[in-house]
């Protein structure tokens, strides 16, 4: 699966595991391309990472060829953005994995300066004036926050993520990150430009970075049921952790 981006929409692409290899040569980010003989059907009604209706399904007569001369104009950052509200609507359904923009206002996890490592990160992310969301980023998503951190840019706090996954647990909103989440820190890009001008107010400040090398302190045996109610009475910072 990969996504087209058109003059004004991005489009979902299908290429079946047994041709995968003949076309992924041609396939590169950034690329222009002439794709005929294909077949358009509507997309699925679950993970949803497009607003187009239609997806496109590579058939075995389908080709491709990259414009080289008089190719159009098309810009390669094209977001499905949600709001705090539509994010609670969408929690839980797996109907779609949108994108958020926000600031970051701190990283929790262990070994937040080695890029190399890849386990959970927790990030406290502001997404409206006095809303927000904790971002759970795992894998290569995680060790790009760290790359973040260990290259000492930590004044780039305002982002657009793509990809996540909203999820409700204990009353708080958390955006899980996908195999295709990725991150976005031009200051150029017009969601970036609105956001921090919603802000009201000044941006640039380095985030916090609350490490966790420790670990565990104490084993105990709990219930599901304690563990929720423990969770939905502790702070944020114990939520975190």
């Amino acid at each position: 699966m990969f996504c087209f981006c058109c003059h004004k929409s991005v489009i979902h692409g299908f290429i079946p595991a047994a041709r995968s290899g003949h076309y992924r040569p041609g396939l590169r980010s950034g690329s222009i391309l002439k794709v005929a003989g294909f077949e358009m059907a509507r997309c699925t009604k679950m993970y949803k990472i497009t607003d187009n209706p239609f997806v496109i399904w590579f058939l075995p007569q389908t080709t491709i060829d990259e414009v080289l001369v008089n190719a159009p104009n098309i810009s390669l950052q094209k977001f499905m953005l949600r709001k705090f509200e539509h994010l609670q609507a969408l929690a839980n359904t797996n109907l779609e994995f949108p994108d958020v923009v926000g600031m970051i206002s701190s990283v929790q996890g262990s070994e937040l300066s080695d890029a190399s490592v890849m386990p959970r990160v927790v990030v406290r992310f502001i997404i409206e004036p006095n809303v927000v969301v904790y971002l759970t980023l795992w894998d290569e998503a995680a060790a790009a926050i760290r790359g973040l951190i260990s290259s000492g840019k930590r004044t780039q706090t305002v982002m657009v993520v793509t990809t996540v996954n909203p999820k409700i647990f204990a009353g708080n909103l958390y955006l899980n990150s996908t195999q295709a989440t990725k991150f976005y820190f031009d200051m150029n890009l017009p969601a970036i430009t609105q956001f921090t001008a919603s802000l009201g107010g000044p941006v640039g400040e380095a985030f916090r970075c609350i490490e966790t090398k420790e670990g565990v302190k104490k084993k105990e045996n709990v219930s599901i049921g304690d563990l929720n109610k423990f969770i939905s009475n502790s702070d944020e910072q114990t939520q975190d952790a």
